[in-house]
């Protein structure tokens, strides 16, 4: 494949034409009913996979521009490889997802034979984000080619290096009428999410999944949101130890926290609030002694990200909250790095307790331990009382402690002493409800997300309902009219 010189600024004008023009040819494939067969799917999931492996190269030299600066390996581990997993994972078991499944319809209809259809549902919209321009923009798209629909990516305008090679690389292995790049900015955002798609999903914060939510209501456009949420991770007393806590910030700096499952803040007992925090500063420390301008710091996205992010410490140190570096480092504008920083005990109405984190500010609020099995009660009582974040983690080694916490918390998916593994792995579905959002992708239940359930009924001759429903009607009153056995629901 050959090198393509990056567009960073697209014509507006022509990207709306291509759109429309786009989505009436993966509209016309979609109307003809021709639904694609099993050797289609897979080649073009393998395109994909084709897609990052070969472009590899170039796509982590735009993932660097984009963010100033970040770890090749990040680059591999958090945006290409799962991709690669997920092409991996569908091949397996695409072909046993595609067969009709067989009901059992009763005595009552004879011979009759009901059976369930996944079918495509036609033209996908996908709106990716900017913290994983490459995974989200096409791990999605693996479950709906897998599906047999067709797609088209609205890149993130943050990451504006990443989007035009992702343009370049799906024009370079893709038709249109297979799957299409499209790029703009918030206004031509807002012209993508009201298109009449068969199926829309959409990464991001809250506040712009409702207005997605609004814009597809007037075209009944089903649509999947992954909103994300502030995500926390209870320790039980059990777990204040150092090789838990460096876990944890292990997963936490990952691409300093710009990551949907990472966890947002931690609750910690009460009785170990100053334990935990001299782990979590001599843990830091053994790895980093200087962190900013280390070649491990990811940079923060652009320069608003950053000011919103100083802005949290300068409102807690302004009301007398306890704010602790985990090293001496300042914040390098130029580089876009801010060190990794805990408040401790904020008030709840705080900008860092009302709003998703998204960086490597940590708040660490404290919470009463019960006894037993009813030790972290608090903490779920707490979660439960808010809106339901997208993953939720618990740090213990007691296995009925966290049989308790996987039962009673709410949210859309639980870590027992990890922390975001439960989102990134492809045979397991990816998604939260309410106000992290609803729909998921990923695993059977991302392939059955893109796809309509259809009901197939062969009716039979030896149907007993076949005669019951023949007119006139006169044999379905007196002595030996029918009767539902409320037990079966059949007719006797």
């Amino acid at each position: 494949m050959t090198s393509v010189d990056t567009d960073l600024h697209p014509d507006i004008a022509h990207e709306r034409r291509r759109l429309h023009d786009v989505f009436a040819t993966q509209k016309a494939v979609a109307i003809s009913g021709e639904s694609t067969d099993l050797a289609t799917r897979l080649d073009r999931i393998d395109r994909i996979r084709r897609l990052v492996v070969e472009g590899e190269e170039r796509i982590r030299t735009a993932i660097t521009s984009d963010f100033s600066a970040i770890h090749p390996a990040m680059v591999v581990m958090l945006d290409t490889l799962p991709v690669i997993e997920r092409v991996n994972f569908v091949e397996a078991h695409l072909a046993e997802w595609m067969q009709p499944r067989h009901v059992d319809l009763g005595e009552v209809h004879g011979s009759s034979r009901g059976s369930v259809h996944r079918m495509p549902k036609g033209v996908n919209g996908n709106v990716a984000p900017w913290n994983f321009p490459i995974e989200s923009a096409l791990v999605m798209v693996v479950d709906m080619l897998a599906a047999g629909n067709t797609a088209i990516i609205k890149p993130s305008e943050l990451a504006p290096a990443t989007a035009a090679v992702l343009h370049q690389l799906v024009d370079e292995y893709f038709s249109a009428d297979e799957v299409a790049v499209v790029r703009g900015g918030p206004e031509f955002a807002a012209e993508f999410v009201a298109m009449p798609w068969d199926h829309l999903t959409f990464t991001g914060s809250p506040r712009v999944g409702r207005l997605v939510m609004a814009a597809a209501a007037a075209n009944l456009t089903p649509v999947t949101l992954e909103l994300g949420g502030k995500n926390p991770a209870v320790f039980a007393p059990d777990a204040i130890t150092d090789d838990l806590v460096t876990r944890f910030l292990a997963f936490r700096t990952l691409k300093a926290g710009q990551i949907c499952t990472s966890p947002d803040h931690v609750l910690v007992p009460t009785t170990h609030l100053d334990e935990w925090i001299e782990l979590a500063v001599t843990s830091w420390q053994r790895a980093y002694p200087t962190f900013v301008g280390h070649r491990d710091a990811t940079g923060i996205i652009d320069d608003r990200h950053v000011d919103r992010l100083l802005g949290y410490l300068t409102e807690a140190r302004a009301r007398g909250v306890r704010v602790v570096g985990l090293n001496d480092d300042e914040p390098d504008r130029q580089a876009r790095q801010i060190p990794m920083t805990l408040v401790i005990d904020p008030p709840d109405d705080l900008g860092c307790m009302t709003d998703e984190l998204f960086g490597p500010v940590i708040p660490v609020v404290t919470y009463t331990p019960g006894d037993g099995v009813h030790v972290v009660d608090d903490a779920i009582r707490r979660i439960n009382s808010g809106p339901s974040p997208l993953g939720a983690y618990l740090v213990t080694r007691d296995d009925a402690v966290a049989a308790r916490f996987v039962e009673r918390v709410r949210c859309g998916g639980v870590g027992i002493n990890t922390f975001g593994l439960q989102g990134g792995h492809a045979a397991l579905p990816f998604g939260g409800f309410g106000q992290s959002g609803h729909g998921c992708h990923g695993a059977y239940e991302g392939f059955c997300n893109y796809t309509h359930a259809r009901s197939v009924f062969a009716g039979a001759d030896d149907s007993y309902v076949h005669q019951v429903v023949l007119p006139p009607y006169d044999h379905l009153s007196g002595p030996d009219a029918p009767v539902a056995d409320t037990a079966t629901g059949d007719a006797s």
